[in-house]
């Protein structure tokens, strides 16, 4: 029985508890990528006089770039189109995803290890193709990943607050490789954002808590955070 909150994903636990497939989100788990779409709310939301506060963050970081802007459209009566929308924060984050983004610190020998200790690894972002795997690829972690899918991917409306992202990269992995299919439960999701991981574990998979500043900034937010989630990572240096 794995208790609630108190646990770091150490690579033997996970072993000794049944995990053998990690599927990681990106922005703000991975990618030390959230100040830039922080700083693209801020400056968006700016020019029509308004403020970003955690509920639009905690919505838009966990559904696909169509419905966030569609839900900033809607809930701000902006004088644009969704298509618009889009333009304008594509704009300014295609060329960070592709040329500047980085790593949170430790992340990158956290995969490593992980790899060479035989783990599946895939991703689940909400992110679009084109910033997924251009990150990946900037980053140098792009061939650590079975599968990368995003909400893109999908072919119909949803968002990680459903298990849907995460059902799909198991019946990928199913696919791609021989023996029993493997469940769920084998599988560890990583999120930054609280109804994310909740999505996942609707899914009967076991979930870790990754602290963001921006994400889960106050302690009060990363306390019930971790404390839902089978495992926390305050900061990947600590594995």
């Amino acid at each position: 029985m794995i208790s609630y909150g108190d646990r770091s994903p150490f690579l033997p636990y996970l072993t000794s508890a049944g995990i053998k497939v990690l599927i990681f989100d990106l922005d703000g788990t991975l990618l030390d990528s959230m100040n830039v779409w922080n700083k693209v709310d801020i400056d968006f939301l700016g020019r029509f006089g308004y403020e970003v506060d955690t509920e639009y963050t905690n919505v838009v970081k966990r559904v696909s770039i169509d419905d966030a802007a569609l839900y900033t459209k809607q809930r701000y009566g902006l004088p644009l189109t969704t298509e618009e929308i889009k333009k304008a924060w594509n704009d300014e984050v295609e060329v960070f995803y592709r040329d500047e983004v980085g790593l949170k610190e430790g992340a990158a020998r956290y995969l490593a290890d992980a790899g060479k200790e035989g783990f599946i690894l895939a991703c689940a972002t909400a992110l679009n193709r084109v910033n997924a795997v251009n990150s990946l690829r900037h980053t140098g972690i792009l061939d650590k990943f079975q599968c990368v899918i995003t909400l893109e991917d999908m072919g119909y409306k949803v968002d990680k607050s459903t298990p849907d992202i995460f059902l799909k990269a198991m019946d990928y992995i199913n696919a791609t490789r021989r023996g029993s299919p493997l469940p769920p439960s084998s599988a560890l999701v990583f999120e930054d954002v609280m109804q994310a991981a909740k999505g996942a574990s609707i899914g009967g998979f076991a979930t870790c808590a990754v602290f963001d500043p921006i994400g889960c900034g106050d302690k009060e937010s990363w306390t019930e955070f971790a404390g839902s989630c089978n495992y926390s990572v305050r900061d990947w240096k600590e594995l």
